[in-house]
């Protein structure tokens, strides 16, 4: 009767020695899908903002053409006298789910490209979303 006290005891740590290593391996595919949908959602994100600036840079009225000065001309552009909207919401980054997006200026201290903002302990990610002038496509550079 002693020895099966002992033996039961000793399955019972088996199964949650197992479960514990079930959990860890889940806990890791989980960050791991996590961290890829986020990194999806800054694609689309970016690509947004990159369109945007296209077109804003695109529908400027005249020959100059002018990036716009800050996100709240892509939401509502007043140089037409009809609404018109180049991005529908100020979307967040979605690496850290706030509006810290760190905008790259042209010469003419327009935005230009957005990029998520580095963080301090956290992975950065090289890559910017800008608007390509020369062949006027929204493009992705790294």
């Amino acid at each position: 009767m002693n020895g099966q006290r002992g033996f039961t005891y000793l399955g019972v740590l088996l199964a949650v020695a197992l479960i514990g290593l079930g959990l860890s391996l889940a806990s890791e595919v989980w960050s791991t899908t996590a961290r890829r949908q986020r990194q999806v959602q800054l694609e689309w994100v970016g690509q947004q903002y990159a369109q945007a600036i296209g077109s804003y840079y695109e529908s400027t009225p005249g020959r100059v053409k002018a990036f716009p000065r800050s996100i709240d001309d892509l939401l509502d552009d007043k140089r037409v006298p009809f609404a018109r909207r180049h991005l529908r919401q100020p979307y967040p980054n979605p690496l850290s789910s706030q509006m810290d997006w760190e905008m790259i200026r042209a010469p003419d201290g327009g935005i230009r490209c957005v990029k998520p903002h580095a963080q301090a302990g956290a992975v950065q990610v090289p890559v910017s979303f800008c608007f390509a002038v020369a062949d006027s496509v929204a493009t992705r550079l790294r």
